[in-house]
């Protein structure tokens, strides 16, 4: 009988067989024997549930909101550039298209609606003209006008001047604090 299967292995088969051997045995081993020492190690015994708890924790520690939202993507030409959203000063619209504008005063095209990104902004940011939102950590001088509007001096190395809607004065009041 062993003379029988012997006959119908060759060489081929053989190495087939150790390549079966060598990519998929040896990594569960591994794997196995690495469970096995940390689990020992700690003098636990890690169900399945514990591990996934683990690893769930792992992933929301490091994978939050928080950490995702540091940087706002824009299209310039066929490359896409990440920009803080420190440096971002305002989204405004122009000729009916929205355009994000950064500390240096370089405006760059974005491809969502106000109403979209004012979902998705983080709470720094706050619309104050149906036209216009803006990074309110960038405020650098409010001047109250007669008519009961404000115009916002904004941080950037070129003059950037916002005038607010009177339908947000609350807001701009709340952040100013006065």
């Amino acid at each position: 009988m062993n003379l029988l299967i012997a006959s119908f292995i060759g060489p081929q088969e053989i190495l087939i067989l150790f390549i079966f051997l060598f990519l998929i045995c040896l990594p569960v081993f591994i794997i196995y024997r690495v469970i096995k020492k940390a689990t020992s190690r700690n003098n636990t015994n890690w169900s399945g549930d514990e591990v996934e708890k683990q690893l769930q924790k792992y992933q929301e520690a490091n994978f939050t909101k928080k950490h995702i939202k540091e940087y706002f993507p824009v299209k310039e030409g066929n490359k896409i550039t990440l920009i803080q959203f420190s440096e971002v000063v305002d989204f405004s619209i122009t000729n009916n298209y929205v355009f994000l504008t950064d500390i240096n005063g370089k405006e760059y095209l974005v491809d969502l609606s106000l109403s979209a990104l004012e979902e998705k902004l983080p709470d720094e940011f706050i619309r104050v003209h149906k036209s216009t939102i803006i990074n309110s950590k960038l405020i650098n001088e409010v001047k109250k006008l007669d008519n009961g509007r404000y115009d916002l001096l904004m941080k950037c190395e070129k003059e950037r001047v916002i005038s607010c809607s009177k339908n947000y004065n609350e807001k701009i009041k709340s952040i100013i604090d006065f």
